[in-house]
């Protein structure tokens, strides 16, 4: 087990010094098959793996989901989304705190990214939020925590990336997210209108909108419908794929784009863009964590986990609260995608062994990484929405408190009833 432990040590000291994570990844997994199969056939191995990775089938939702939601933002789509949210959950305790939930669920339901939900609702809607005085951590904490929303409510691009690698049903597990998406998006605003309630200068109350113009303000918002119907019926009806319909949500983003006299070569240009720097940063993790894996594979260290786990008589309950703990300790320092392609390789033949459904453990999973996406010192949307708001770090992270306890009440419900997840996939297919 040198091997393995050679290997460990690497990828920890690497990614202790800021190396880019794919860099550590590769390193470490390169120098733990070297010892165990020689430098040519590790050669051969690492060609093989970037082949099949880059041009996985399942894997090509990625690009064109990041890219339906960068020319949704960029085409000025989104802002009008907001703007006509806030009108439908006027009536609401917590005005524009409410919306930012509203919008970010909307905005989840059409990008799959979490970071850019929160860097979308950050620009768009703080700006009206500061001038109407109200309490910024909790504006700030809103709009972080209604960000997470984008890995959960489908199409999530985590949840494309674990089916990939536990190879399971991508098109299952966005169903599975829909009911803990939808718990969490309410979670979040009963917090809300309860804190606005207790404490009217937490929010100011807005004036409620008439009902024509909430029915009006429904309807303006078509285009996030369509797109849900689009996405959801597609994979439901098995009409197409989940890697189809982001190709049909992408071709239909881009019409909205034109129908809006919003489609310019600059937008095209700047959400190209930045589709490949996100596309290609999360190819590269998951190439390089697949070498990675190929080490565990070559030394057997999965089985001889499962070994241990029997020998010692750990129950299956146990072993998910451990890797719910590792996921809250990684996720302190790791970005999503890292997280999941690190420990996918030991987590899944272990709980497949333990009979643990695999869907409902990536809703689990999920949950677990929207926890880190907001726990310093490198929860992802703290900094994100600092960089969109310029406002101070400590503000965002006092804001999130609240909300992280209520993604750790989530994750006890997920993990109580099970059903919460599994029961949508299993009727629906």
């Amino acid at each position: 087990m040198a091997g393995v432990l050679a290997t460990g040590v690497l990828m920890l000291l690497l990614l202790g010094s800021g190396v880019w994570v794919a860099v550590a990844l590769g390193t470490a997994g390169f120098v733990g098959l070297v010892m165990k199969l020689g430098v040519d056939r590790v050669i051969s191995f690492f060609g093989k793996i970037a082949w099949e990775q880059n041009t996985n089938f399942v894997l090509i939702a990625v690009p064109l989901f990041i890219f339906m939601g960068e020319i949704l933002f960029r085409a000025g789509i989104m802002a009008r989304i907001y703007t006509n949210a806030a009108k439908l959950v006027s009536f609401l305790p917590g005005g524009l705190l409410q919306t930012n939930i509203a919008a970010c669920t909307m905005f989840a339901a059409c990008s799959g990214s979490s970071v850019a939900s929160a860097a979308t609702i950050g620009s768009v809607g703080y700006p009206l939020i500061v001038p109407r005085g109200y309490d910024r951590p909790m504006a700030l904490g809103s709009i972080a925590a209604g960000g997470t929303l984008g890995i959960l409510i489908p199409p999530s691009i985590i949840f494309i990336i674990y089916g990939s690698l536990a190879e399971v049903s991508i098109g299952k597990l966005f169903l599975a997210g829909v009911f803990p998406g939808v718990m969490l998006a309410t979670f979040y605003g009963v917090y809300i209108a309860a804190r606005a309630l207790i404490n009217p200068a937490v929010a100011p109350k807005e004036k409620p909108e008439s009902f024509g113009e909430m029915v009006g303000a429904f309807f303006r918002l078509w285009q996030v419908l369509l797109l849900a119907v689009v996405i959801l019926g597609g994979i439901y009806g098995g009409v197409a794929s989940p890697t189809e319909v982001a190709g049909l949500g992408a071709m239909l983003s881009l019409i909205f784009a034109i129908t809006s006299r919003k489609l310019t070569w600059e937008v095209i240009k700047v959400a190209g863009l930045s589709s490949i720097r996100q596309t290609a940063m999360i190819l590269f993790i998951i190439m390089t964590a697949k070498l990675l894996s190929l080490v565990l594979i070559y030394y057997q260290l999965p089985n001889a986990l499962v070994d241990w786990i029997n020998s010692v008589g750990a129950s299956a309950l146990s072993v998910i609260l451990l890797v719910c703990a590792i996921y809250l300790f990684m996720g302190m320092f790791f970005d999503g995608v890292s997280m999941m392609v690190i420990t996918i390789p030991f987590v899944v033949p272990i709980m497949q062994v333990l009979n643990v459904d695999l869907i409902w453990l990536g809703v689990l999973i999920c949950l677990m990484i929207e926890v880190g996406l907001l726990t310093p010192p490198v929860g992802l949307n703290l900094y994100v929405l600092q960089g969109a708001t310029n406002e101070p770090l400590r503000d965002i992270i006092v804001g999130s408190l609240p909300f992280i306890l209520l993604q750790f009440l989530a994750v006890i419900i997920v993990l109580t009833f099970p059903a919460m997840a599994v029961w949508l996939p299993n009727t629906m297919f």
